[in-house]
């Protein structure tokens, strides 16, 4: 089976829209939708992530939390995820894959005040 995101970024800057489609397709996927409480600290979600491997990657949260890859005392990676802005990457994007090692698990802290909704998915080829 074959995995695909399709990946669409819009701008409306004066009454004509700016568009760009671009589709991404692997054979394999990872994903995660997970709550996660208020004043939770390092809750521990496993995913097991070859970045190497990577065609595309979303990751959502509805609340502002710290992402830690692999450890929640000595990550490989932090994201600080802004409510409601993704994290957006894949073989186009004209930054680095801030994910720089295998991930086994992902530690969330959470204290925004409200329940976070996490929401993880990839593309992912499992012959790269």
């Amino acid at each position: 089976m074959t995995y695909t995101h399709v990946v669409t970024q819009q701008v409306d800057p004066t009454g004509e829209v700016i568009r760009s489609n671009k589709s991404y397709s692997a054979a394999s996927k990872v994903s995660v939708d997970e709550s996660v409480a208020t004043g939770q600290t390092d809750k521990q979600i496993f995913v097991a992530i070859d970045v190497s491997a990577v065609k595309s990657i979303i990751i959502l949260s509805d609340q502002a939390v710290l992402l830690e890859t692999n450890s929640g005392s000595t990550p490989t990676n932090t994201l600080s995820l802004l409510a409601g802005v993704p994290y957006l990457w894949n073989t186009d994007s004209y930054d680095t894959f801030k994910l720089t090692g295998d991930v086994t698990s992902i530690f969330i802290t959470n204290s925004s005040g409200a329940a976070a909704r996490i929401q993880l998915d990839a593309v992912v080829d499992p012959t790269p």
